[in-house]
């Protein structure tokens, strides 16, 4: 082998040998530049996800806290012998007997047996507490609020004996009393508070009893009433 001749053609091409060295460095020093250069990119998608993801929940989280605080309260219509009858707001869950406190508590005139003062309350319920006399199924009126009835008890104040549309006058309420011919708002309250005062209607003659009612009033309603 000669020795001399391979030394000569090294040297010869010693020059593309130093060439192709700094081509190959520097074409893996450009690759690394790009990726370095790739990096903050990635990230600050990253970053911008992870944002959207953290507003996605605060709104979710937001919607869950207005809902539940919509349903803290429950509103309820109380009336009958209650010392002061209305609308009352109390927290979610509470029982009958609370609402009755609200309202001032029973007067002596109410007839507790016929009512279930542990029932549950709903929103909208309307609560009707009978007086003494009045002709109600305790199951009925007990049932106002849990299957949410709009008159609760009141639903006996029509005379189901006759078969006909009259008013009881032992039973109805304000909103039932003010149906009648000539009896506004003021007049039905004033039956109902000449009824807690005097007990149960004997008659329907005895409505002249009441102040403000007279012949005239009572002949234009008189086959409206029933007792």
């Amino acid at each position: 082998m000669n020795f001399e001749k391979i030394k000569e053609f090294l040297l010869e091409k010693k020059i593309y040998l130093i060439v192709g060295v700094i081509l190959v460095v520097g074409f893996l020093g450009l690759k690394k530049g790009n990726r370095q250069e790739s990096s903050p990119a990635v990230e600050n998608q990253m970053m911008q996800s992870s944002s959207s993801s953290s507003t996605a929940a605060s709104n979710v989280n937001a919607t869950t806290s207005s809902s539940s605080s919509a349903s803290k309260t429950v509103t309820c219509d109380i009336s009958g012998a209650v010392k002061q009858q209305g609308v009352y707001t109390l927290k979610n869950g509470a029982r009958l007997q609370e609402l009755i406190e609200a309202a001032g508590g029973t007067t002596a005139r109410a007839q507790l047996k016929a009512i279930n003062r542990a029932i549950l309350l709903k929103d909208q319920d309307k609560i009707h507490i009978p007086y003494k006399g009045e002709k109600v199924e305790p199951a009925a009126t007990a049932g106002s609020a849990a299957n949410n009835q709009s008159s609760g008890p009141a639903n006996n104040s029509t005379d189901q004996g006759s078969g006909g549309d009259k008013v009881n006058l032992n039973t109805a309420n304000v909103t039932e009393l003010q149906k009648l011919t000539g009896i506004g708002q003021k007049k039905a309250e004033q039956i109902i508070a000449y009824r807690e005062q005097n007990g149960s209607f004997k008659k329907i003659e005895d409505l002249m009893q009441v102040s403000g009612i007279g012949e005239k009033t009572f002949a234009s309603l008189k086959d409206q009433l029933a007792i």
